[in-house]
């Protein structure tokens, strides 16, 4: 690490800009229905992307151990909830470092850039487009005017809560900015007296 990597917290912090994703995210979530375990069912998707659930898991993209899961469609699309959430059908086994490297990129761009020999990269894509495709329940199929009305008032909660953030943000500069002040009337009283 360089001296200069201090930089990066030399800043005034913004609760609004650094934790708007991560609300965006803690509603997604908890509009998400997730799957209850059921082995015989994961087993059978498992098997589709030509796993043994017998064995140790390996990463879908790269085949190095897995050490977590990958949510292959993003919850969060666009700010809001995209559908796809904690399902089965929509956790993928893999490792941290093409977890991390694929971020919020789709699953198909990702493979795109990580595998390039044609062949293996057609059979990748088949294998987790019929993985998702396993006993898949569209939100959007099932998405009528009651749903669209709650996720409405859901809309409305998380914009207060995002404008609650704003608020917070403009108070904490208000005392940053007294902070600042009453320091250098300090530093100034003790610069006097170390004269005198």
């Amino acid at each position: 690490m360089k001296k200069t990597d201090i930089k990066r917290y030399l800043k005034e912090y913004s609760i609004y800009e650094n934790r708007r994703t991560t609300i965006n995210h803690s509603f997604a979530c908890a509009v998400s229905v997730a799957d209850i375990y059921d082995e015989a069912k994961l087993d059978e998707a498992l098997k589709l992307l030509g796993q043994s659930p017998k064995k140790d898991l390996r990463c879908v993209y790269c085949n190095k151990p897995a050490e977590t899961w990958d949510h292959l469609i993003a919850l969060v699309h666009a700010g809001e909830f995209s559908g796809f959430g904690h399902q089965i059908n929509n956790l993928a086994p893999c490792c941290k470092k093409c977890n991390s490297a694929k971020g919020n990129k789709s699953w198909l761009d990702f493979v795109e850039l990580k595998v390039a020999d044609e062949i293996a990269r057609q059979l990748l894509v088949s294998r987790i487009q019929a993985y998702i495709n396993f006993n898949a329940k569209a939100f959007e199929d099932i998405r009528d005017a009651e749903i669209i009305e709650e996720m409405a008032k859901l809309g409305t909660i998380k914009a207060e809560v995002l404008t609650l953030f704003q608020k917070a943000d403009a108070q904490a500069k208000v005392i940053r900015d007294k902070v600042k002040e009453k320091s250098k009337v300090a530093s100034s009283s003790s610069v006097t007296e170390a004269i005198v």
